[in-house]
């Protein structure tokens, strides 16, 4: 380890403290993302007709994700249609804030990786000018190589811990939106069928909330 954080120089320790943030990150995400209740159509058909009936025991044994939506929807059926959109509106923005939550800093820390990287490696080159500068034997390519093998390492693990923060962050982006327009459309249903409407015609009215 002490090895390691030498070869690096300076940035050794900023590096590893981006690599250690960013794999936290990543599992904490992980482990919420990984506990999300997926929509299948059986579970989506009955949700529909819970609605149907107003079959409140849903808001008993609902859990959370979109079963939770789901029984806040039942528990405000009395509502008036307006008022249910507003709360099932406020409802949806605070799951994407959880579900988006950290991304930022996880693609922030894909970012400033490789320029940490790229830094060690310009004070890497420097320094092995300043050494070459210094010296009263010819230069030889070995010695050149010796250097820039050094300077370089820096940008490679800068690399090594940009490229799974921007994946990550970018996937789970994707996951999550992907998981709020099918908890949304499932939603919109559900609306729908407590009002009594037809939900597979053409045409059919939905509920003007929206994630944004």
């Amino acid at each position: 380890m002490a090895a390691w954080l030498a070869l690096m120089g300076p940035l050794g320790w900023p590096l590893a403290l981006c690599s250690l943030l960013g794999l936290a990150l990543i599992l904490e995400r992980l482990a919420v993302f990984l506990r999300l209740q997926p929509i299948g159509a059986a579970a989506a058909r009955a949700a529909v007709g819970a609605c149907r009936t107003c079959d409140r025991e849903h808001c008993q044994a609902a859990g959370g994700g979109w079963r939770y939506g789901l029984a806040l929807l039942l528990r405000h059926s009395g509502l008036p249609a307006g008022q249910r959109e507003e709360v099932l509106g406020c409802w949806l923005l605070e799951e994407r804030r959880r579900l988006n939550r950290q991304l930022r800093l996880l693609q922030l820390i894909g970012v400033l990786a490789p320029m940490l990287g790229l830094l060690g490696t310009v004070l890497g080159m420097l320094g092995m000018f300043e050494n070459i500068a210094g010296q009263d034997r010819p230069v030889t390519p070995a010695l050149l190589a010796d250097g820039l093998w050094q300077a370089l390492y820096t940008t490679v693990w800068g690399l090594l811990v940009a490229i799974p923060a921007l994946a990550a962050g970018q996937g789970f982006a994707l996951w999550a939106e992907r998981y709020l327009e099918g908890v949304q459309a499932l939603l919109n249903r559900c609306h729908l069928a407590l009002d009594g409407l037809e939900l597979d015609l053409p045409g059919s009215a939905q509920p003007q909330w929206s994630l944004t």
